[in-house]
């Protein structure tokens, strides 16, 4: 009976060494007319954050916008303890990005979530063209 508590205590207690997952950067940019946006999500944690690790990438004109959905990466299977991985958008992919763009400057955010993971890591960073005559 007491090695049942302490197995049934260990397994309460003892297993919930979380792993967590971040959004370590979001990088944009341009080549020619066309942009790149790069998230790299790691793993801060001394375990494995088991997958799927769900990224969600999303942009908007200005900070009073709402945020609109541009991309969603689903297939990072697991990301090992001190590990990253990054994951890469071009604009050709999506004419909102595009359209953005055009306009000169736009804010990117890129959330990653995980199961089990205790919370959602976030990275918002603003683009701006600093290219003559776009």
């Amino acid at each position: 009976m007491r090695k049942q508590i302490l197995t049934l205590a260990w397994l309460a207690f003892g297993s919930n060494a979380f792993a967590d997952v971040n959004v370590e950067e979001v990088l944009a940019r341009r080549e020619g007319p066309d942009i790149n946006i790069r998230v790299t999500v790691n793993n801060p944690a001394t375990t494995t954050q088991k997958g799927p690790v769900k990224v969600v990438l999303s942009v908007r004109q200005t900070s009073s916008d709402a945020w609109q959905e541009i991309k969603t990466w689903t297939n990072i299977s697991k990301l090992a303890a001190g590990n990253r991985a990054s994951r890469d958008f071009f604009q050709a992919n999506h004419p909102l990005l595009r359209k953005l763009a055009e306009q000169g400057s736009f804010e990117i955010r890129a959330v990653a979530e995980a199961p089990g993971a205790p919370k959602a890591g976030e990275k918002i960073t603003s683009w701006k063209d600093t290219q003559d005559g776009k």
